[in-house]
Protein backbone atom coordinates (compact mmCIF):
# COMPACT_ATOMS: atom_id res chain seq x y z
CA UNK A 1 0.00 0.00 0.00
CA UNK A 2 1.06 3.29 -0.71
CA UNK A 3 2.27 5.12 2.61
CA UNK A 4 3.02 8.90 3.49
CA UNK A 5 0.74 10.37 0.72
CA UNK A 6 1.91 14.45 0.69
CA UNK A 7 -0.74 15.96 -1.49
CA UNK A 8 0.34 18.39 -4.75
CA UNK A 9 -2.32 20.81 -3.81
CA UNK A 10 -1.41 20.79 0.21
CA UNK A 11 -4.03 21.93 3.26
CA UNK A 12 -4.45 25.38 3.98
CA UNK A 13 -4.28 25.04 7.60
CA UNK A 14 -4.59 22.74 10.62
CA UNK A 15 -7.95 21.57 10.31
CA UNK A 16 -7.47 21.19 6.66
CA UNK A 17 -4.39 19.01 7.19
CA UNK A 18 -6.54 16.94 9.80
CA UNK A 19 -9.11 16.28 6.98
CA UNK A 20 -5.98 14.65 4.77
CA UNK A 21 -4.31 12.90 7.86
CA UNK A 22 -7.05 11.17 9.22
CA UNK A 23 -8.22 9.92 5.69
CA UNK A 24 -4.81 9.05 4.50
CA UNK A 25 -5.37 5.34 4.67
CA UNK A 26 -7.95 5.47 2.21
CA UNK A 27 -7.00 7.82 0.08
CA UNK A 28 -3.66 5.86 0.18
CA UNK A 29 -5.63 2.62 -0.89
CA UNK A 30 -7.57 5.31 -3.94
CA UNK A 31 -4.14 6.13 -5.14
CA UNK A 32 -3.25 2.64 -5.14
CA UNK A 33 -6.19 0.60 -6.14
CA UNK A 34 -6.04 -1.87 -8.31
CA UNK A 35 -8.27 0.08 -10.70
CA UNK A 36 -5.91 3.02 -10.54
CA UNK A 37 -2.36 0.67 -11.37
CA UNK A 38 -4.10 -1.04 -14.39
CA UNK A 39 -4.86 2.56 -15.92
CA UNK A 40 -1.68 3.21 -15.17
CA UNK A 41 -0.37 0.05 -16.58
CA UNK A 42 -2.60 0.13 -19.44
CA UNK A 43 -4.03 -2.92 -18.82
CA UNK A 44 -7.50 -1.57 -17.32
CA UNK A 45 -10.28 -3.63 -19.36
CA UNK A 46 -12.45 -1.90 -21.47
CA UNK A 47 -15.33 -2.92 -19.85
CA UNK A 48 -14.18 -1.47 -16.39
CA UNK A 49 -12.91 2.02 -18.01
CA UNK A 50 -16.24 1.84 -20.01
CA UNK A 51 -18.07 1.16 -16.89
CA UNK A 52 -16.58 4.05 -14.86
CA UNK A 53 -16.49 7.06 -17.57
CA UNK A 54 -20.81 6.32 -18.21
CA UNK A 55 -21.30 6.35 -14.40
CA UNK A 56 -19.16 9.19 -13.74
CA UNK A 57 -21.24 11.33 -16.83
CA UNK A 58 -24.46 10.78 -14.49
CA UNK A 59 -22.42 11.41 -11.59
CA UNK A 60 -21.11 14.88 -12.43
CA UNK A 61 -24.82 15.62 -13.18
CA UNK A 62 -25.75 15.42 -9.64
CA UNK A 63 -22.36 16.58 -8.27
CA UNK A 64 -23.40 19.76 -9.91
CA UNK A 65 -26.63 20.07 -8.63
CA UNK A 66 -25.06 19.68 -4.93
CA UNK A 67 -22.12 22.58 -5.69
CA UNK A 68 -25.32 25.00 -6.76
CA UNK A 69 -27.52 23.82 -3.78
CA UNK A 70 -24.41 24.74 -1.67
CA UNK A 71 -23.47 27.80 -3.32
CA UNK A 72 -26.94 29.21 -2.08
CA UNK A 73 -26.59 28.19 1.22
CA UNK A 74 -23.09 30.08 1.40
CA UNK A 75 -22.78 32.99 3.75
CA UNK A 76 -20.30 35.41 1.27
CA UNK A 77 -19.98 36.27 -2.02
CA UNK A 78 -16.90 34.76 -2.46
CA UNK A 79 -18.15 31.39 -1.73
CA UNK A 80 -21.04 32.03 -3.63
CA UNK A 81 -19.31 32.95 -6.77
CA UNK A 82 -16.79 30.20 -6.09
CA UNK A 83 -19.45 27.01 -5.54
CA UNK A 84 -21.69 28.49 -8.76
CA UNK A 85 -18.22 28.17 -10.55
CA UNK A 86 -17.34 25.09 -9.61
CA UNK A 87 -21.43 23.84 -10.68
CA UNK A 88 -20.38 25.74 -14.09
CA UNK A 89 -16.64 25.70 -15.28
CA UNK A 90 -15.51 23.65 -12.77
CA UNK A 91 -17.78 20.69 -13.98
CA UNK A 92 -17.22 21.78 -17.75
CA UNK A 93 -13.34 20.65 -17.76
CA UNK A 94 -14.70 17.11 -16.90
CA UNK A 95 -17.57 17.29 -19.33
CA UNK A 96 -15.14 18.74 -21.97
CA UNK A 97 -12.76 15.39 -20.81
CA UNK A 98 -16.24 12.99 -21.29
CA UNK A 99 -16.73 14.30 -24.76
CA UNK A 100 -13.65 13.21 -25.81
CA UNK A 101 -13.49 9.98 -24.40
CA UNK A 102 -17.34 8.89 -24.98
CA UNK A 103 -16.70 8.52 -28.56
CA UNK A 104 -12.67 6.94 -28.34
CA UNK A 105 -14.03 4.15 -26.07
CA UNK A 106 -17.35 3.97 -27.94
CA UNK A 107 -19.21 4.36 -24.36
CA UNK A 108 -22.64 4.90 -24.36
CA UNK A 109 -24.78 7.07 -21.56
CA UNK A 110 -26.12 4.65 -19.42
CA UNK A 111 -29.94 3.96 -18.45
CA UNK A 112 -29.59 4.39 -14.70
CA UNK A 113 -26.94 4.77 -12.01
CA UNK A 114 -25.37 1.94 -10.53
CA UNK A 115 -25.54 1.37 -6.47
CA UNK A 116 -22.20 3.31 -5.62
CA UNK A 117 -23.37 6.43 -7.92
CA UNK A 118 -27.07 6.42 -6.67
CA UNK A 119 -25.04 6.26 -3.30
CA UNK A 120 -22.62 8.25 -3.53
CA UNK A 121 -24.91 11.35 -5.61
CA UNK A 122 -27.96 11.03 -3.31
CA UNK A 123 -25.34 11.79 -0.11
CA UNK A 124 -24.08 14.56 -1.74
CA UNK A 125 -27.48 16.07 -2.43
CA UNK A 126 -29.22 14.53 0.99
CA UNK A 127 -25.69 16.85 2.89
CA UNK A 128 -26.60 19.93 0.47
CA UNK A 129 -30.08 20.29 1.48
CA UNK A 130 -30.08 19.11 4.81
CA UNK A 131 -26.98 19.27 6.54
CA UNK A 132 -24.86 22.12 8.00
CA UNK A 133 -23.59 24.39 4.58
CA UNK A 134 -19.90 23.71 6.03
CA UNK A 135 -20.88 20.13 6.61
CA UNK A 136 -21.90 19.76 2.49
CA UNK A 137 -18.79 21.87 1.60
CA UNK A 138 -16.80 19.46 3.26
CA UNK A 139 -18.57 16.27 1.61
CA UNK A 140 -17.77 18.18 -1.69
CA UNK A 141 -14.28 18.45 -1.38
CA UNK A 142 -12.75 14.52 -1.69
CA UNK A 143 -13.96 14.12 -4.78
CA UNK A 144 -11.89 16.68 -6.30
CA UNK A 145 -8.71 16.79 -3.67
CA UNK A 146 -8.54 13.03 -4.33
CA UNK A 147 -8.94 13.03 -8.13
CA UNK A 148 -5.83 15.78 -8.17
CA UNK A 149 -3.68 13.74 -6.42
CA UNK A 150 -4.66 10.39 -7.88
CA UNK A 151 -4.56 11.94 -11.58
CA UNK A 152 -0.70 12.80 -10.30
CA UNK A 153 0.28 9.93 -8.62
CA UNK A 154 -1.12 7.70 -11.69
CA UNK A 155 0.31 10.29 -14.52
CA UNK A 156 3.87 9.58 -12.58
CA UNK A 157 4.09 5.98 -13.42
CA UNK A 158 1.97 5.86 -16.01
CA UNK A 159 2.95 3.95 -19.56
CA UNK A 160 3.90 5.81 -22.77
CA UNK A 161 0.89 6.20 -25.03
CA UNK A 162 -1.60 5.18 -22.65
CA UNK A 163 -4.98 4.81 -24.13
CA UNK A 164 -6.30 6.55 -20.95
CA UNK A 165 -3.55 9.72 -21.28
CA UNK A 166 -6.71 11.97 -21.81
CA UNK A 167 -7.82 10.86 -18.45
CA UNK A 168 -4.52 11.81 -16.29
CA UNK A 169 -4.16 14.79 -18.10
CA UNK A 170 -7.35 16.35 -17.42
CA UNK A 171 -7.00 15.80 -13.53
CA UNK A 172 -3.14 16.68 -13.41
CA UNK A 173 -3.42 19.94 -14.96
CA UNK A 174 -2.92 23.03 -13.92
CA UNK A 175 -6.26 24.96 -14.20
CA UNK A 176 -7.55 21.93 -12.22
CA UNK A 177 -5.15 22.53 -9.78
CA UNK A 178 -5.89 25.30 -9.35
CA UNK A 179 -10.08 25.23 -8.53
CA UNK A 180 -8.49 22.44 -5.89
CA UNK A 181 -6.39 24.47 -3.72
CA UNK A 182 -8.85 27.38 -4.00
CA UNK A 183 -11.69 24.75 -2.36
CA UNK A 184 -9.13 23.49 0.54
CA UNK A 185 -8.63 27.39 1.48
CA UNK A 186 -12.33 27.77 1.89
CA UNK A 187 -12.56 24.47 3.60
CA UNK A 188 -10.10 26.24 6.16
CA UNK A 189 -11.48 29.25 6.98
CA UNK A 190 -14.93 27.24 7.17
CA UNK A 191 -13.63 25.40 9.86
CA UNK A 192 -11.94 27.94 11.74
CA UNK A 193 -15.52 29.03 12.18
CA UNK A 194 -16.59 26.11 13.04
CA UNK A 195 -17.84 24.77 16.36
CA UNK A 196 -16.34 21.40 18.15
CA UNK A 197 -19.65 19.57 16.92
CA UNK A 198 -19.44 20.79 13.35
CA UNK A 199 -16.09 19.88 12.88
CA UNK A 200 -16.41 16.66 13.88
CA UNK A 201 -19.46 16.50 11.00
CA UNK A 202 -16.90 17.81 8.47
CA UNK A 203 -15.10 14.83 9.52
CA UNK A 204 -17.46 12.96 9.00
CA UNK A 205 -18.74 14.13 5.73
CA UNK A 206 -15.34 13.88 4.05
CA UNK A 207 -14.51 10.73 5.49
CA UNK A 208 -17.99 9.46 3.86
CA UNK A 209 -17.05 10.95 0.79
CA UNK A 210 -13.70 9.48 0.77
CA UNK A 211 -15.33 5.71 1.28
CA UNK A 212 -17.10 6.19 -1.93
CA UNK A 213 -14.66 7.47 -3.97
CA UNK A 214 -12.87 4.29 -3.12
CA UNK A 215 -16.10 2.40 -3.78
CA UNK A 216 -16.65 3.62 -7.08
CA UNK A 217 -13.11 2.51 -8.54
CA UNK A 218 -14.00 -0.80 -6.93
CA UNK A 219 -17.41 -1.25 -8.60
CA UNK A 220 -16.03 -0.50 -11.75
CA UNK A 221 -13.25 -3.37 -11.44
CA UNK A 222 -15.53 -5.78 -10.05
CA UNK A 223 -18.24 -6.03 -12.65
Amino acid sequence: MTQNCIPDCLPAGPHTQKLWSDTESIIAEIIDHPFCNQLAEGTLSNKSFCHYIGQDILYIEQDARAFAITAGRSDSNEEFDFFLSMAKDGLEIERVLHNELLPFFKVKRPGKMSNICRQYASFLLNTALHASYPEAVSALLPCFWIYRETGLKIRERAIADNPCQMWLDTYAGEIYGRYVQQFILITERLMERATPLQLNAMQDSFRQSCEYEKAFFSEALNL
